[in-house]
């Protein structure tokens, strides 16, 4: 058996998002039910702990509510549940299924429900629900259903499917967290190991794709889309006063700022547009305790004290606690700071799913309230999972009157549909954003032209912003808005008043000469929130839709976005703001990949000063005309180029560097001659162009190039990260010169992460000699270039052979091979080869090995000895921060450990003995084999029409073009290998809690 065997990476990081789990496996960790005993009402109660002044009140509890995990009010305040009797499996088949939406009314006003009213049953897997219309929003995958009750007797009785296509592989990740919008429209939250293709069901076509996201839905048109995409598993989306949309994310960053048509960083997979080139970051530096959230309330109500207006309550369901960040503005965007948390208890039952602002202005928190926290639970043990238990519990503000009556709305029989329409708008004006949403809402629906004249004065003349921005929300989500009014106020004092001015034009596509004068002009506006809004209602107006094009009347083709992109570049130069780039790029994106010459007639007019976001579309734009795969294009690229190469050397860069990133596993060429281009930028004396010519050149077989780049890796005088680029532009000719270069890297005192990379390069250059070359080296090498070197000698079918005799004659030992290489040897389809292994290295434990047992005997030799966190830390650098990061520290293949997977010993020692148990999709080990004989393996980042990019330990980056890939198929493994636990008790132990306590940990902890 092999021995002392160090893997890649230490944890998979997958715990969401798989239906890999087998049925009746034990969980541990952070997963593990709680070990206390479920606590009536009461005794749950008492177990809370909230700041001073506030008190946790019970609603509704078993037997009135079991399961809820949705909630909405309807216009009278009632609250409406949905129960999830179903999860994970959903009903047997050929039985009726049990979940059901249920309302919950207090008739008497002393803050408990006492009459409930069932309102549907015989739903399954039912995760959604929202109030309006006449009737219910209902998200039970594949579906969107809307519900009615049209005989009044609070019991459906119609039900239609509005949109269907809603994926369903992972039971906690379905459509969730409705809400309605500023716009007027339905918004909801998706997770990412669920894949859905959203349509009308008498569609034909294939549907919006929708995996990790938050959406949108039009009731009155049913126009589907995807508002901004990323992230990992949000369950809810709430708004700020300004309408930002802000949404709790779980294993990755917990916070983000959603941006309309932004894409975000994700937990797997890739967005489905690859045009980005960039995504989004969270709007956090830090971590809460564990990793798993639900919910989202960014507080507006009016029965708090004034100092928590806008602060963001999440709930943590690993933790059973209530999170809370405070809000910083960044620019067009903001930061959250941490603060203490708002609500704690020790009954480990506690499972807040949804935090909203009710009626009362109090917080209402929804309580799943089982032993169980995470989905792995219930899929291992879906009948362990409570039926019986539920709670509504409202956090209402008494200060110094302790038990002071807060009832749960303001009136018994209140009903905003029976109001009329002005006074329905006085309403939007109130303190609580419950009423300001509800009022705004009914007015939507209703349409009555008798409100625009007081919508009008309230957003001239309203007392508070929010009052002026309900105003104009509405006027807008009810279509009574109009051009003139735009017009209006394109002025006003207030930088969200203008924002959404911009916004709204974008939405509607209003596209006359007077909105493209206002956006111009509001394209320079001071405040960075306007010129976001501008660069989203850009993109809209140019593709008709934030994040997927989409065909739009030719009348708006037409429309010159220079007027409005140019000063917006302009005023946003210095590229400084988080948001404003990206979506300059995103508005700029489908023009320039259709007519590049409007672009690149732009840079080299506005070439002469320095201007850091120019640069930035310039490189953008150079790789997205190489993406385009046309010749002509290119060509005008080159023309481009010779134009500013002697004019601006940030801009001339920045170009060919778009250039370089763009022609990765892309054999595209200009048809035009460059030997001129190049030589000119060579003698430019300019080194940062020099170095990039020669790259470009060598990658096109420019003969020169070809020639300098091959002394430049090998040229001591040359910087290492110069030799390294030069070493990486060698690889793609393949010829023996190259492999020449290669071998004299090795072969010479040269710093490790050249040498490193020149390994690499021969694995892709080949050639015959190589494997035993690099054998010949072995004992030279250190063990980060024995580990790169063991990659490439089981990269090509005959070098394995090579590798396999030089362990079989001790030239190699078996205790210094890769996991990851030893999984490789262990699945090749030779096997000749598989024996060998097997009889050189020894046998890989089958993965249905009792793990349970070893991590129980793991668990008790760490906790029998004293570990040292030094050698630990060691040992990190080797294996673990090849692939991970832990508070800054290491690589980025895959997921961030800091916030997942090391709540306790027990969750660690699972994840790392165990690392296959879940695999989201997206995480997977993807192979891949070459026309010319190589093998790759890693996760799949990249796949578009020209090449794919798959990222493994290291880091390291292969991409190939698509012309050139014989075979590629994606496992059901991660690619965290196993046998960890396999070396000696010490190092193990020193790994381990270094991971589970690493010292920067005290120091998050104490700030």
């Amino acid at each position: 058996m092999m021995r002392n065997v160090l893997v890649l990476a230490v944890v998979s990081g997958f715990l969401a998002g798989s239906d890999a789990y087998a049925a009746g496996k034990q969980l541990t960790g952070q997963h593990a039910p709680a070990n206390t005993a479920a606590l009536a009402p009461a005794e749950a109660q008492k177990a809370f702990t909230v700041p001073e002044g506030f008190e946790v009140r019970l609603f509704a509890s078993e037997p009135d509510v079991i399961n809820p995990v949705a909630m909405a009010w309807d216009e009278r305040g009632r609250l409406w549940v949905v129960e999830l009797y179903e999860y994970p499996l959903g009903a047997a088949p050929g039985t009726k299924p049990r979940d059901r939406i249920k309302i919950l009314e207090d008739t008497d006003g002393d803050g408990r429900a006492d009459k409930v009213t069932v309102f549907a049953d015989g739903l399954n897997l039912a995760t959604g629900i929202q109030v309006g219309y006449g009737g219910v929003f209902v998200g039970q995958a594949p579906d969107l259903l809307f519900l009615q009750d049209t005989n009044h007797d609070d019991i459906a009785d119609t039900r239609t499917v509005l949109m269907t296509g809603f994926g369903l592989e992972d039971r906690h990740e379905l459509l969730n967290g409705f809400t309605w919008g500023p716009d007027g429209q339905l918004y909801i939250t998706h997770g990412v190991f669920t894949h859905s293709k959203v349509k009308i069901p008498e569609a034909s076509a294939p549907g919006v794709e929708v995996t990790a996201a938050v959406a949108r839905f039009q009731p009155r048109t049913k126009r589907f889309e995807v508002y901004a995409d990323g992230t990992s598993n949000p369950w809810g989306v709430d708004f700020d006063r300004y309408g930002n949309a802000f949404v709790s994310a779980c294993v990755i960053d917990h916070l983000f700022h959603m941006a309309a048509g932004g894409i975000y960083v994700r937990q797997g997979g890739t967005p489905a547009n690859p045009y980005s080139y960039q995504l989004l970051p969270s709007i956090v530096d830090h971590k809460h305790l564990m990793a798993a959230y639900a919910g989202i309330q960014v507080y507006q109500g009016n029965q708090f004290p004034k100092e928590w207006q806008g602060e963001v309550l999440f709930g943590n369901i690993h933790q059973s606690a209530i999170n809370h960040d405070h809000l910083v503005p960044n620019g067009s965007s903001f930061k959250a700071e941490a603060q203490k948390d708002f609500l704690t208890t020790t009954d480990g039952w506690f499972r807040p799913v949804s935090e909203q602002v009710g009626p009362d202005g109090a917080l209402w928190v929804m309580d799943w309230y089982d032993k169980y926290p995470c989905y792995q639970n219930a899929q291992a043990d879906p009948e362990g999972v409570d039926r019986e238990r539920g709670r509504i519990w409202r956090v209402v503000y008494t200060g110094k009157h302790p038990g002071a009556k807060v009832p749960s709305r303001p009136e018994v029989k209140m009903d905003l549909a029976k109001m009329s329409t002005v006074e329905l708008v006085n309403l939007l004006a109130h303190p609580n954003i419950w009423q300001r949403k509800t009022a705004q809402r009914v007015l939507t629906e209703r349409r009555d032209p008798a409100a625009v004249p007081a919508l009008k004065k309230l957003l001239s003349d309203g007392k508070t912003l929010e009052a002026r921005l309900f105003a104009l929300w509405t006027l807008n989500s009810s279509d009574q808005i109009s051009e003139s009014v735009l017009e209006d106020f394109y002025q006003d004092k207030e930088p969200a008043i203008r924002a959404w001015i911009a916004r709204i034009a974008g939405e509607r596509r209003l596209a006359d000469e007077a909105v493209i004068k206002g956006l111009a002009k509001l394209a320079s506006d001071p405040d960075p929130s306007v010129r976001l809004a501008v660069a989203t209602a850009a993109r809209q107006l140019v593709s008709g839709s934030l994040t997927v094009d989409t065909p739009v009347p030719d009348s708006l083709k037409e429309i010159e976005t220079g007027r409005i992109l140019a000063p917006l570049v302009i005023a946003s130069a210095d590229a400084k703001d988080p948001l404003i780039p990206f979506m300059i790029w995103q508005a700029a994106e489908p023009r320039i990949a259709e007519h590049p010459e409007f672009a690149f007639r732009w840079l080299a007019a506005n070439g002469a000063e320095a201007m850091p976001l120019r640069d930035q579309i310039a490189r953008k734009t150079m790789r997205r005309v190489c993406d385009t795969q046309d010749t002509a294009k290119l060509d005008m690229a080159m023309q481009f180029l010779e134009a500013v190469s002697g004019k601006n050397t940030a801009l001339t860069a920045a170009a060919l560097d778009g250039l370089l990133e763009g022609l990765q596993g892309n054999k595209l060429k200009p048809t035009v001659d460059t030997d001129a281009l190049l030589k000119k930028l060579a003698a430019s004396g300019k080194p940062e162009l020099v170095d990039r010519a020669q790259r470009l050149g060598t990658l096109w077989g420019n003969a020169s190039s070809i020639q300098a780049a091959v002394g430049t890796v090998n040229d001591s005088k040359a910087s290492t990260d110069e030799r390294i680029k030069a070493v990486q532009a060698v690889r793609k000719v393949k010829s023996s010169a190259a492999r020449d270069a290669m071998v004299k890297v090795l072969s010479n005192n040269n710093p490790e992460p050249l040498k490193l990379e020149a390994i690499r390069a021969l694995g892709e250059i080949g050639g015959d000699n190589v494997a035993e070359g690099l054998v010949e080296r072995w004992k030279e090498f250190t063990p980060g270039e024995r580990r790169v070197a063991a990659e490439v000698l089981v990269s090509r079918h005959r070098w394995i052979y090579t590798f396999l005799s030089a362990i079989e004659t001790k030239a190699i030992f078996a205790n210094e091979i890769p996991a990851t290489v030893i999984r490789t040897l262990s699945e090749n389809s030779d096997a000749a080869i598989r024996q060998r292994a097997v009889q050189d290295i020894g046998r890989v434990r089958p993965a249905d090995a009792d793990k349970q047992k070893i991590i129980a005997v793991k668990k008790q030799m760490i906790l029998e000895g004293k570990a040292d966190l030094q050698a630990g830390h060691e040992l990190a650098k080797k294996t673990c921060f090849v692939c991970h990061k832990l508070y800054g520290e290491g690589a980025e293949v895959g997921p961030d450990l800091t916030g997942v997977g090391r709540s306790t010993l027990d969750a660690l020692l699972a994840n790392v003995i165990d690392p296959n148990q879940v695999v989201g999709k997206g995480y997977e080990n993807t192979e891949v084999e070459t026309k010319d004989g190589r093998s790759i393996s890693g996760r799949l980042v990249e796949n578009t029409d020209t090449h794919v990019k798959l990222l493994s330990a290291g880091p390291k980056e292969e991409v190939v073009a698509k012309s050139d890939i014989a075979v590629m198929r994606t496992g059901e493994l991660s690619l965290m290998p196993e046998g960890l636990e396999q070396m000696s008790d010490a190092d193990f132990r020193n790994l381990m809690m270094f991971i589970l306590h690493p010292p920067q940990e005290k120091i998050a902890q104490q700030k």
